[in-house]
């Protein structure tokens, strides 16, 4: 069951300097079939629309119809907020994870109380978004997440709580890419959940993430458009019930079912759904 919603998305220029090509946008076409292994049913996921987000329904499609497809119920969140994040706390207290991807519009401070409070009581949370093409601002307040422009500044007091970061500029590779030097793999650190089954996932302009847990991992010859540093980079990151992933184009059907990145979509279908959320406190005035 699908309730409400409605989204946008536009994509900004991509540019690195002395790098540029016709194909910057192309990306390997593969097929595959996103699979969940979690035999729970009935579980709520809300996918926020109240905040300009970057990402609307279309490009969440694949991730959408297999949790309906499962037995769960997508809600969108949005546009109409509350004031003093009143809305925010009452949809989150009928849900069981939430979904914030490229957000454009500050979160109050209410909102990401009532986020906090979410995650505390054991809801599930995923953020994702795309760098933003002029460098500034981020996913969640920690650098340059979005899309032409989109910042996200908006999370930082829950992800600095739990020790997560997105780094400004986004991600390439020259030498070692996937037809672009946008486009490169990343790979599992260790084992985990979010990982199982997952050889290689492609990123396409994909911002850095640090945490304690750093579950992908880019190759050591990866570079970072706004220092040029090479470094093996992060781009997906856990800790708790909170993943930062640093390219929502993962969840894009075109961009879905390339290398493993259909698996990965599986397990983050699995993880919104699985988790234990019990009461959560009443909103303070």
């Amino acid at each position: 069951m699908i309730a409400g919603g409605s989204g946008s998305f536009s994509a900004g220029e991509l540019s690195v300097p002395g790098h540029d090509s016709p194909n910057i946008a192309t990306q390997p076409v593969e097929e595959g079939q996103i699979e969940m292994s979690a035999t729970t049913s009935g579980k709520v996921v809300v996918i926020d629309e109240a905040h300009g987000n970057g990402v609307g329904e279309f490009q969440l499609r694949p991730l959408i119809n297999t949790l309906t497809e499962n037995g769960h119920e997508v809600r969108f969140y949005g546009p109409d907020r509350g004031p003093s994040g009143e809305q925010l706390n009452k949809t989150l207290r009928g849900a069981d994870a939430f979904v914030s991807l490229a957000p454009d519009n500050r979160f109050k401070p209410a909102e990401a109380d009532g986020v906090s409070a979410f995650v505390d009581a054991g809801g599930r949370v995923l953020a994702a978004g795309e760098p933003e093409s002029g460098g500034g601002g981020g996913l969640l307040g920690i650098g340059g997440f979005g899309r032409s422009g989109r910042s996200a500044a908006e999370f930082t007091p829950v992800l600095s709580q739990y020790g997560l970061t997105v780094g400004s500029g986004y991600l390439y590779d020259t030498t070692d890419n996937v037809n672009n030097h946008a486009n490169i793999d990343a790979a599992p650190t260790g084992s985990s959940d979010l990982t199982a089954g997952v050889d290689s996932v492609v990123v396409h302009q994909a911002a850095p993430v640090t945490g304690n847990n750093v579950l992908l991992q880019t190759d050591s010859e990866t570079e970072l458009t706004t220092t040029r540093d090479a470094d093996a980079y992060g781009v997906l990151a856990r800790t708790g019930n909170i993943v930062a992933l640093g390219d929502s184009s993962v969840l894009d059907p075109d961009w879905t079912y390339v290398a493993d990145n259909e698996v990965l979509v599986g397990n983050l279908a699995d993880y919104l759904v699985t988790g234990d959320r019990g009461r959560m406190p009443a909103p303070s005035e």
